[in-house]
């Protein structure tokens, strides 16, 4: 009771310090603004201009204002320089208010808006979050952590939105939009050095001609480890990562061509691991077998993780503007293979580890028609995709099975570890429509409808077993080949009301679906012949988009409550289970102010309220109705400031500050001591300087100023049976201090 009192007591504080933070600048900022002054002189990124730019987004499939879409969505654009604040999704995650990202390991990443994602990643299941890469749907959750360089935006899309995007996007959508190809020649290095590694980036385009454009970025990075393993004597954590983006650009009298060609390869040691919690039991080592509990930065293990990925990537899109509309393709083959393991229980004995690999490939193809007549726009079109995925998993607990004392009961029969060998083959089709209505002037209509098919064929071979009958593997060999289909209509309305020519006031309806599951570590066949049902959701949604003193403020806001059919939920460790009803409410504020000569405040607020209605589950039968959902923080902040100004020797500065707090959350079903994921404050801060009469940059820079230590995810060790409490943490990055420079060549 006083540790959970603690907790309480600590939120509070943080929150409250981030909110009277934000209040503070909103006070000043209203104090000292001048919205009737003229526009300054061009400074880094047009932060010296006092009016707010709207963002062009095509997140209704067609290209509009951010501030005319009647829906909530959180755009990041950041500067066309290189940013060290900003390069993964982490750093999305911390700059966005309902956005969490925790991380099983490097290539097991889960991504969730408004308290809905996937804690499964296994061959039979989908993303509840889609990860789009320019609008392309990237399947596989392996690829959802590439580097973020050479962006242009990323695009946060919160709630269900079927009728846009299909499958998986039931609790929102990531969309990665990169620079494109221009009209122009430059060439661009950027070199960094920090604490703990270095990284290079080149940007190069070039101009072939007055219709064609071709640019070519190159990102490498080599990162040392922060948690020392005291037995193997490495620092896990570390990583060496390629990115290679190569893309030509066409464009003639009403066409256009892109084609665009991707790769990525990662090596890393991972995840950054260590105990937390009460000492194992006595009888079994006690405090010897996890000598560095709770000491955040050492653990003490007989091998280290790993996780290792490559990735490919070619797209090709097609526009057509005729007399009748514009014809827009996208095509896309996305292909890979990673590997991965890790360690079940960080303690000093014989290993315990999850090792997997996978091989997968997707082909998709979307085309349609956006038309205009009237008062009405409205786009029409087929979605069609085929995907394979191949996935060995193996869960070794040999090391758990002798820790226990019956090491002699493991043979061939019964090693102690079981093989999960599947496959998935899914076929997706899709025809949908989504129109906008005039009606009257100020007075806007939105309608959508999309009608999905999705079969899986899932095959899957199981070997090994448990000697002791713990649940904690497989008891019993066995195969099954099986198949399933479902069909799903989505469906959205909205109206929206320009009360002024800058304030607009909304409301939507709208609903998503992910298809059915597979469970690709069954651990019996009825387990792997019962799929999941499919997830279904209905979002009511109100909000605001707004900008006042002559677009130096934007506002935005929503309310909205969202209800939950059989919600997919990894419910253990051979649990896979619907949660028949789950619920969610909640707001959200965000904000841009331009105050003053070159000074800029943002931020965001995102409050939650979630539970499951009704869930039992599968796993022991507990009652878990009234639990909060996964990874669904009561409170996540958002503050940036940005300052910009010219020195008397005509050098440029810029000083920007991020700030995020994320109130505590569990990630799993049963709300365990185990699976808690403490609240944790970020802080960034950047120093940039343009010498007077260049382009050059030089930025010094502290990620994690204050040395935050807090986990990106957490596994309850008491189920293993060796401790009364305990979890396994992979910690985040700590404190990184480094100095960049960005050349224009």
């Amino acid at each position: 009771m006083v540790t959970n009192i603690m907790r309480i007591n600590a939120s509070a504080m943080h929150l409250y310090t981030v909110l009277v933070g934000i209040a503070l600048c909103l006070a000043v900022s209203l104090a000292v603004a001048e919205p009737y002054q003229d526009l300054f002189e061009i400074s880094l990124e047009q932060l010296l201009e006092l009016e707010i730019a709207d963002v062009m987004t095509q997140a209704e499939k067609r290209e509009a204002f951010s501030q005319s879409v009647p829906f909530s969505l959180s755009i990041i654009a950041p500067a066309t320089h290189y940013s060290p604040l900003f390069n993964t999704i982490h750093d999305l995650d911390a700059r966005t208010s309902g956005l969490v990202v925790t991380q099983y390991n490097n290539t097991t990443p889960q991504l969730f808006v408004r308290g809905i994602g996937s804690n499964a990643s296994g061959s039979g299941d989908d993303p509840s979050v889609a990860y789009l890469m320019d609008g392309i749907s990237v399947s596989r959750p392996g690829y959802h952590n590439l580097p973020l360089f050479d962006v242009k935006r990323t695009e946060v899309i919160k709630g269900p939105h079927g009728t846009l995007y299909g499958k998986g996007v039931i609790g929102g959508a990531v969309n990665v939009v990169p620079n494109k190809p221009e009209a122009s020649d430059y060439s661009k290095l950027i070199s960094g050095v920090n604490d703990r590694g270095w990284e290079l980036q080149s940007i190069n385009n070039h101009q072939i001609s007055s219709e064609t454009a071709h640019r070519l970025s190159v990102a490498y990075s080599d990162t040392q480890g922060y948690v020392e393993n005291v037995i193997t004597g490495v620092d896990t954590g570390a990583s060496r990562e390629l990115s290679i983006r190569d893309q030509l650009a066409w464009q003639g009298a009403g066409q256009r061509v892109g084609l665009r060609l991707e790769y990525n390869r990662l090596t890393s040691v991972d995840p950054a691991q260590v105990y937390e919690g009460e000492p194992p039991y006595a009888a079994v080592g006690g405090a010897a077998l996890a000598p560095y509990a709770n000491t955040r930065d050492k653990v003490a293990m007989p091998e280290d993780g790993f996780a290792n990925r490559n990735f490919y990537f070619a797209s090709l899109s097609y526009e057509h503007e005729s007399s009748y509309g514009k014809w827009v393709s996208q095509s896309a083959y996305i292909a890979g293979d990673y590997e991965f393991e890790l360690s079940a229980a960080p303690i000093n004995y014989i290993p315990s580890t999850n090792p997997g690999e996978e091989k997968s490939w997707q082909f998709s193809e979307e085309l349609r028609l956006e038309q205009e007549h009237g008062d009405w726009q409205w786009s029409s079109g087929v979605y069609l995709s085929r995907e394979h995925v191949q996935r060995l998993e193996r869960f070794d607990i040999t090391g758990l099975v002798h820790l226990a004392g019956y090491g002699g009961l493991l043979s061939e029969e019964s090693p102690g570890y079981g093989q999960y060998d599947s496959s998935n083959d899914v076929y997706n089709g899709a025809l949908f429509v989504q129109a906008r209505w005039a009606f009257m002037p100020d007075w806007n209509l939105s309608a959508g409808v999309r009608g999905d098919y999705v079969k899986k064929d899932f095959a899957i071979q199981v070997s090994g077993g448990d000697p002791l009958n713990l649940t904690l593997n497989n008891s019993e060999d066995f195969s099954v080949d099986t198949d399933k289909s479902w069909r799903q209509l989505s469906y959205s309305l909205g109206l929206d009301h320009h009360v002024a020519e800058d304030v607009m006031f909304y409301g939507q309806v709208a609903t998503g679906f992910k298809a059915g599951s597979f469970n690709s570590v069954a651990f019996s066949p009825q387990a792997a012949l019962a799929s999941s049902k499919p997830e279904c959701a209905l979002n009511t949604e109100l909000g605001m988009k707004a900008f006042f003193f002559d677009r130096a403020l934007k506002l935005n806001g929503a309310v909205f409550h969202t209800d939950y059919e059989n919600l997919q939920v990894f419910a253990g460790i051979e649990s896979e289970a619907n949660a028949p009803q789950a619920e969610i409410q909640g707001a959200e504020l965000e904000f841009q102010f331009r105050v003053l000569k070159g000074l800029e405040f943002t931020g965001n607020y995102t409050y939650l309220d979630t539970a499951f209605n009704s869930f039992i589950s599968p796993e022991n039968g507990d009652n878990l109705s009234g639990n909060n959902l996964l990874r669904a923080p009561q409170h996540s902040v958002a503050l940036n400031l940005n300052y910009s100004w010219v020195g008397s020797s005509q050098n440029r500065y810029w000083v920007e500050w991020s700030s995020s707090y994320t109130s505590e959350f569990y990630n799993s079903p049963q709300n365990d001591q185990g699976t808690w994921m403490p609240g944790h404050h970020l802080t960034n801060l950047a120093l940039y300087l343009q010498p007077a009469g260049t382009e050059h940059l030089m930025f010094i820079w502290v990620r994690n100023a204050l040395d935050e230590q807090y986990p990106v995810h957490s596994f309850d060790q008491a189920r293993l049976l060796f401790t009364p409490q305990g979890s396994a943490w992979n910690m985040a990055e700590p404190r990184t201090i480094g100095i960049t420079m960005d050349w224009i060549l």
